[in-house]
């Protein structure tokens, strides 16, 4: 498949491990070419939509679907949970990226035989960088009432995010909105309106994970926004959420490292938009070693790193 974004996604990566001169950070982007039509994503390339004891319980309406000869993934708010592990998660990123001394969390812990409460960490952070990258439009070409979708830097089959992007139907057109902390105060930015329905549209989120919380109560991660190539947004992660407030017996910010992608149904719930929804292509999670200044910047930094070389 020729895809709009994909090969633009993978040539970014690309061009960007080649200059720092780094390597095993680029990841395909996974076009759902190779999935099973017709099924689940679960179990497919790395993808699941059920916790690490292969148990689900949830009926999520999600499934591999030709889209004019182009096989998508969608994912519509038929039905929607507050759970999290048993979400839909994406393949795994290549490392883990966190803090210094940040681990992943997931309700299996270490020992992969039941809970724990505290739960135990099961891999520790190789990389402060974490990519993802995903394409979506409307199953439809038109509004569907109460659909969205959140989708955020996760440990894999974790209820630990480290951010979170908001994608809504506004009955005219896509919202997008991006949520900062301060301290345990959530903090929505709309970082684009109206995107239409019938255009696939492309979001990066690129995180830049930054030793410490910083001065003040947003913390000092970096995490940049760009929708169909153009920054958005530059904000941080959650950490002062979770520094200030101990989650599941985990008491600092810097335990928490992610390693993939969840796409989370946790809205209203309408059946009338079953088989319908959103149609999600080309996802890539990776991890660029980049310099503070490309995070800073975007992806659109490499030019300047250039120029300072």
């Amino acid at each position: 498949m020729t895809s709009r974004t994909m090969t633009k996604t993978k040539a970014s990566l690309t061009l960007i491990a080649a200059t720092i001169g780094c390597s095993g950070a680029v990841a395909s982007a996974q076009d759902f070419e190779a999935f099973t039509l017709g099924t689940s994503v679960n179990g497919q390339s790395g993808w699941t939509v059920e916790d690490s004891f292969g148990n689900s319980g949830e009926l999520f309406d999600e499934a591999i679907v030709d889209d004019g000869g182009n096989q998508v993934w969608r994912i519509s708010n038929a039905y929607t949970s507050t759970s999290y592990s048993n979400q839909p998660f994406s393949s795994s990123s290549p490392q883990i990226a966190g803090e210094t001394g940040a681990q992943l969390f997931n309700d299996y812990g270490s020992d992969h035989t039941s809970p724990n409460t505290p739960p135990l960490s099961s891999g520790a952070a190789t990389t402060k960088f974490f990519y993802g990258s995903w394409d979506f439009k409307s199953a439809t070409g038109a509004a569907q009432n109460n659909l969205s979708l959140t989708v955020s830097p996760s440990g894999k089959q974790s209820t630990l995010r480290m951010s979170y992007l908001s994608m809504i139907d506004t009955g005219s057109g896509f919202d997008l909105l991006f949520y900062d902390t301060n301290n345990t105060t959530f903090v929505p930015t709309t970082v684009a309106t109206g995107l239409n329905y019938t255009d696939w549209h492309n979001i990066e989120m690129l995180v830049e994970f930054v030793d410490g919380e910083g001065t003040g109560n947003t913390g000092n991660d970096i995490v940049t926004i760009k929708v169909d190539n153009s920054v958005v947004h530059t904000g941080t992660t959650w950490e002062s959420y979770y520094a200030a407030v101990a989650d599941g017996g985990i008491p600092t910010s810097a335990e928490r490292a992610v390693d993939s992608l969840l796409f989370r149904m946790a809205g209203t719930q309408d059946a009338g938009n079953s088989g319908e929804g959103f149609y999600i292509d080309n996802v890539t999670v990776s991890n660029i070693p980049a310099p503070t200044g490309v995070a800073l910047l975007g992806l659109g930094g490499l030019g300047l790193l250039r120029r300072r070389r």
